[in-house]
């Protein structure tokens, strides 16, 4: 556990937190910032969130059950702190590390200690698996995947560019299939990108940081699937198709390929086009501008 009192020197009331994270977290303990009012009632709805950095102006709104940092500059406050504790190794994902005896792994290869590697597993030539990835059994990780690279984190300030660290994990569950040339990137926060059983990530595709992916989904060639944004169970996503960040997708969800994804999908949907909408409607409209265009 850390207290927000060796860290900041204006606190309002000192408090408890075990890792840094978004006010939606699921993550019990949580840390997080408010910067405007707009934002507010997200943290103190949140059970998870028992800490936050506002600045002064916020301060009045918050319950007593939270710890109160003050700070000008929250979210770059936050961040800094956050890199601190990533970079120092004091904020990681709780997970065992193992590799199964009958595990194969390609000599080229490379795999970090911190790992846990299952039974049944197969690992391809040029292969790499990045600290705190559990790879559950009978995965099949074929050649030149990563699991568990640095997504693509960033915040400007002025004109000052800050690359944020990824603290989490990635996490594969049994009979998941891992392409040539797929990138699962690990989580931002000290928990898991999650793939689910029986899932297939093809030939390059990219699942984002903090993604979770059900079970038996398909993830075609060059699919794009970005930042914290959840897939349902049964789910197929056609070839090249892209995903927006923070998005939920239902169950038994088709995506025509290459949509363009930027809300969310419900179950048993079926979508299409750039940007994508039920795929229905949108072969009627495709067709009546082909008409008329004739």
């Amino acid at each position: 556990m850390f207290r927000l009192g060796d860290f900041f020197s204006n606190i309002i009331r000192d408090g408890e937190f075990r890792q840094t994270h978004f006010a939606n977290t699921r993550m019990s303990g949580s840390l997080c910032y408010v910067a405007r009012e707009k934002f507010l009632f997200q943290a103190k709805e949140n059970p998870n969130v028992c800490c936050v950095i506002v600045p002064e102006s916020l301060v009045d709104a918050l319950p007593e059950r939270i710890g109160v940092a003050v700070s000008n500059s929250p979210e770059l406050d936050f961040y800094a702190l956050h890199n601190q504790l990533v970079l120092t190794g004091q904020m990681v994902p709780e997970m065992s590390f193992q590799r199964s005896e009958d595990a194969q792994i390609h000599p080229s290869a490379v795999i970090s200690p911190k790992t846990y590697i299952g039974s049944g597993v197969r690992i391809g030539p040029g292969v790499i698996v990045e600290d705190y990835s559990h790879i559950g059994d009978n995965v099949l990780i074929d050649s030149g995947a990563i699991i568990g690279a640095s997504g693509h984190y960033y915040k400007q300030y002025g004109d000052k560019r800050f690359r944020v660290e990824h603290a989490g994990g990635v996490w594969l569950e049994e009979g998941v299939q891992i392409l040539a040339g797929a990138v699962v990137s690990k989580s931002l926060h000290s928990d898991f990108t999650r793939v689910g059983k029986d899932t297939v990530v093809s030939i390059k595709a990219h699942v984002g940081h903090g993604c979770v992916i059900g079970k038996r989904c398909t993830l075609t060639g060059n699919v794009q699937v970005s930042g914290f944004t959840t897939l349902g169970d049964d789910v197929w996503v056609g070839p090249s198709a892209t995903i927006g960040n923070l998005l939920n997708i239902g169950n038994n969800v088709r995506i025509d390929i290459g949509s363009v994804v930027v809300k969310d999908i419900p179950d048993g949907g079926r979508v299409s086009g750039n940007f994508a909408y039920n795929h229905r409607q949108h072969v009627r409209d495709y067709s009546q501008k082909i008409r008329g265009n004739n």
